[in-house]
Formats: C-alpha cells, structure tokens, sequence
C-alpha cells in the first residue's frame, strides 16, 4: 500500500521581549522547513544521576528513535524542570560534547553537522546519539526533531 501522507511544513517562532524604561523591545525570528517527512515529539522523565537516549540520529531509514541524519533539519530540547539542570551529550564517530540546560530552557540544533574537537573550518563528523542526564533530581525532558 503507498502512504496516503504528503510532506507538510513545519514553522518555528522565536519571539525575544525586554521592556526597557517602559519601552518594548521585541525581535522575532520565523523560520519554516519545507517538505517534512518525519517529526517526532516526545517528553520523558530522566531519573535522578542516570542517562537516558532521547534518540539515534545515525540510521539510513526511520525506525523505533532512530532517524537519518542525511535529513535531520530541526532538534529542540527542552528542560522541562524548574530547578534542576540537565546534562545533554551529543555523540558522534569522532567523539562526545556535553551542553549544560539549566532548568526551564531550551538548546535547538538545525543540523546534524558537528565537530568534537578544535573547528578547523570543517564539521567532519555527524551527531549519532543525543543522551540526557538528570542532575540533581527527576527531570521531564520533552524534544521535537524533524526531518525533511
């Protein structure tokens, strides 16, 4: 049977606020990914001191949380906690790099491209695997990837 599904588009929003001596300042940024072909939106408790994978970003074909990085446009990752921060590793063939999410925010990736050493102009690795790990007690993790 062939899938009844066609590619939608997919818009994220940015809206930055400050009021400054009763001023508003506001910056917003769109931006819309075109022919989207998988999404994937999930929130999961990280136990307190354990990893968990959010997702593989390193097979040829979707699956069971794996996705193909050849068409990897958009990660967000948000800490969903309000008190402790999250420990994000995101591996590659080359090596891992760890990010810091203090509670209540949001780190968003809009490729697979990375590079886990010294940049030397090129990015020669992909992400593989993207791991959370609860800091300080249970932490709700919710992410969104897209693919396109």
């Amino acid at each position: 049977m062939a899938s009844t599904l066609t590619p939608t588009s997919f818009k994220i929003k940015i809206t930055e606020e400050q009021i400054v001596r009763n001023s508003l300042i506001k910056n917003e940024v769109t931006h819309t990914i075109a022919n989207v072909t998988n999404v994937d939106r999930r929130i999961v408790t990280c136990p307190v001191t354990t990893s968990v994978d959010l997702f593989n970003i390193n097979g040829p074909t979707p699956g069971a949380g794996t996705f193909p990085s050849s068409s990897l446009q958009y990660i967000r990752i948000s800490n969903l906690d309000d008190t402790n921060s999250l420990a994000i590793i995101i591996s590659g063939s080359q090596g891992t790099f760890t990010q810091e999410l203090t509670p209540s925010n949001t780190v968003f990736f809009a490729s697979s491209q990375i590079t886990s050493s010294n940049f030397n102009g090129t990015f020669g690795d992909n992400i593989e695997s993207v791991t959370a790990y609860a800091l300080g007690g249970n932490i709700d993790v919710e992410y969104v990837l897209i693919n396109a």
